[in-house]
């Protein structure tokens, strides 16, 4: 049976997964792999999406609707005579160079909003609001031409950039995912004394690794659909705990095995 086959029978056949704890180390280790690659799919799509799209909309409004500015010892300026506010997608750009809005404004009347002061920068995300002085930053000095020229060649390197981003993702949550399967294998040699099941601490791991498939690929659609789930993480290992339980109750003990032998 493929890595693939064992994936569609991993959903929802304990009796087939009970089989695979005779098979090597290796394929368990690929199948995590190919297991984690499937799920993160989509989340890795919609991640390169969002970088994609957040560049590409501040390049346009850079170049389309942002004033010509300088920022030159710590200082941001430009011609405005009063604040320019952009409304986008729910989010809002303040770019105010004339000291009509501080950041005690921005946090007041925005829950989601960029803003570029005279002298700092603003983000309030979900009406968290974060602040630093150009000053932190060094001395730093910028036009929006230079400004355009970095942004164009951020947008030209993209697709190297979601990469590196779907990469660092991926390893990133194959990584828990191998640490989640360690701790369901401690739950496992748990069921393992309790149920008289005669397994290795191997086989136990591998047959882990199996059982986690059903809320892994439940939780990745969730999380794809934008589906809020309270108790989510207790959820999913209640699921795996018990996919490991019914596993384990397909694997014959010894005693079931004589009784197989004197018939």
């Amino acid at each position: 049976m493929n890595i693939f086959q064992q994936f569609i029978k991993s959903l929802y056949s304990p009796q087939t997964i009970a089989k695979f704890r005779f098979q090597g180390i290796g394929k368990t280790i690929l199948y995590v792999f190919v297991l984690m690659l499937i799920t993160l799919s989509i989340s890795a799509y919609q991640l390169g999406s969002m970088i994609s799209t957040v560049v590409q909309q501040f390049q346009y409004e850079l170049k389309n609707e942002l004033p010509d500015f300088e920022l030159k010892n710590s200082i941001l300026t430009s011609d405005l005579e009063e604040p320019l506010i952009l409304n986008g997608d729910g989010d809002v750009i303040i770019f105010d160079t004339t000291g009509t809005f501080s950041v005690a404004d921005i946090e007041e009347q925005y829950s989601n909003a960029i803003a570029l002061l005279e002298k700092e920068a603003v983000f309030v995300s979900d009406g968290v609001t974060e602040s630093f002085r150009y000053g932190e930053l060094g001395n730093l000095n910028m036009t929006k031409r230079s400004v355009e020229e970095f942004t164009d060649t951020i947008v030209d390197l993209l697709p190297l950039i979601i990469s590196i981003a779907v990469m660092i993702l991926y390893l990133f949550f194959t990584s828990l995912k191998y640490l989640g399967i360690f701790v369901l294998t401690i739950f496992g040699l748990i069921i393992r004394k309790n149920t008289g099941t005669v397994l290795s601490y191997k086989q136990v791991w591998i047959l882990s690794a199996y059982a986690v498939t059903l809320p892994t690929v439940f939780f990745a659609i969730i999380d794809a659909l934008s589906i809020y789930i309270p108790f989510a993480f207790t959820l999913y290992w209640i699921v795996a705990v018990i996919m490991l339980y019914l596993i384990f109750k397909e694997i014959p003990t010894p005693k079931q095995e004589e009784e197989t032998v004197e018939l």
